[in-house]
């Protein structure tokens, strides 16, 4: 009999912060001046890419969680900083 639980692993809380902070550093602080000249972030998106959160590699870890949580985790705490 296996245990079921809605509580997330250790590893996904840890991604969740990561990103979080990321998203509370570097997009919320400026993510209204740049919607309102609906421009795109490219700053952000070189940030992202150079800590590790964009690009295939960040890709395929997320897609490869067993659970098929963590990109939506990421994507929720960057979605936060960008509402």
């Amino acid at each position: 009999m296996s245990f079921f639980s809605l509580a997330l692993t250790e590893e996904q809380q840890d991604l969740r912060n990561w990103v979080h902070g990321f998203a509370a550093q570097v997009v919320r602080p400026a993510a209204a001046e740049w919607d309102a000249r609906e421009e795109t972030p490219w700053p952000v998106i070189q940030e992202a890419a150079r800590i590790g959160l964009y690009g295939f590699e960040s890709l395929a870890d997320l897609y490869g969680d067993p659970t098929g949580l963590s990109l939506q985790i990421a994507n929720e705490e960057l979605f936060w900083g960008d509402a």
